[in-house]
Formats: structure tokens, sequence, C-alpha cells
């Protein structure tokens, strides 16, 4: 069997590890070790680096995988052979499998669940601003909540009323009674409205004035 060599530390200079192996381990150790002639300690040590070797590789391909995810998914032979590394890792033990493609799966089945809803419409898009300018939100950024760059690319007048009534938790909310009245005004012309006050939720619709 072939040795990788093993720079020494001298004892004072080594970390110290109180190791707890379990029965029969240190029997293999000791003829793993005997079998390549060196100490106990070095075959310890050795196996240790590799493991951490082996599992920083897996590491950057993952990372790799997923930075350059467009481009792998439009080759099947890549996606088969990241399948069959993904089984490899969970039948061997050497830790949680990264599951990407599982995690692709679940990305791309989401954005086609919200490229399949409708654009909102003209007039959901002032009940849209008109909640916002009464909540102090900030157009843009609650549009970019949703993956649009415009609250006119939103899709799904739901989706975007359920947030908004999310945005009304934070405990540090307050809102003036005219402000109240305004936003119950809008709610009762929309058809969203349910959703709004059912994602705010009985403690801040109780806190608002809402109830």
């Amino acid at each position: 069997m072939g040795q990788k060599s093993i720079k020494k530390i001298a004892a004072k200079d080594a970390d110290q590890y109180m190791l707890r192996l379990p029965p029969g381990l240190r029997d293999r150790v000791a003829r793993r070790a005997e079998d390549n002639g060196r100490s106990m300690n070095t075959e310890i040590v050795e196996a240790i680096e590799q493991h951490l070797a082996r599992a920083d590789r897996v590491t950057v391909l993952w990372q790799t995988f997923e930075k350059h995810q467009e481009n792998i998914e439009a080759i099947p032979v890549i996606l088969a052979a990241i399948q069959q590394i993904e089984g490899y890792l969970a039948e061997s033990g050497e830790g949680v499998t990264p599951e990407v493609l599982r995690t692709w799966s679940i990305w791309k089945q989401h954005d086609a669940y919200i490229a399949s809803l409708p654009l909102v419409t003209a007039d959901q898009v002032q009940t849209i601003k008109a909640l916002l300018k009464e909540t102090s939100g900030n157009e843009e950024t609650f549009a970019a909540a949703l993956g649009a760059p415009r609250i006119e690319d939103i899709r799904g007048f739901e989706r975007a009323m359920k947030l908004l009534g999310e945005r009304m938790q934070n405990p540090n909310r307050r809102l003036t009674a005219d402000q109240v009245q305004t936003i119950k005004a809008l709610l009762k012309e929309t058809s969203g409205g349910e959703t709004f006050l059912a994602a705010m939720g009985a403690s801040a619709r109780s806190r608002l004035g809402f109830e």
C-alpha cells in the first residue's frame, strides 16, 4: 500500500485531543498502522486529513454546479452524473448530500408556477400602490421581493396582497386612525382583502385596530 509522507510535529507544538474510539476500531487502526510501518497517531492524522480533503473537494464541486446551474441543466449527461454522485454520497455516509438536483427542481417548479400567474391589472396596481403609500412601503423594494422590477410586472395579485398583509405583523408598525380607515376602505373594494387580513394575523389586526 502506498504511503503518504506526514509532516512530524514536535510534541510541544501539537494540539492535544482525547479521542474515544468505538469498540474494535483501535485494533483496526493498529493493524493499518503496522502495515504502513508507522504510528497509530500518524495513521489517524492522515485519515482525518484525507477525509477533510475529500469533503472540501465535494463542497467546491457543489458550489461549481450551483454557480453554473443553467449551463449544467442543458447537458443531460452531466445532470445524470450529478444524480449518480448524490446517490453515492447518500449510500456511503460521507455526510449530508447537498441534493442540488432536488433544489433545482423545486426552484424550477416555483418559477414555472409564478410564470403561470396573471399579471396584476391596472386596478390592482393602484390598490397595491395605495396600500404601500398608507403603510410607508417602498414600491421598488416590494416589487423586488416578489421577483419583479416594477409593481406593474408582479404576477399573482393574491400573493402580493399576502405579502402586504405579512408586512403588517411587524410589532413596530403603527397606523393612525385615518390610515386604518383608508386601508379598510381599500380592502373592501378589492378581491384580495381577505387575503391581506388573514396574512396580518389576529394579533396584528387587534393591535392596529382592524378588529
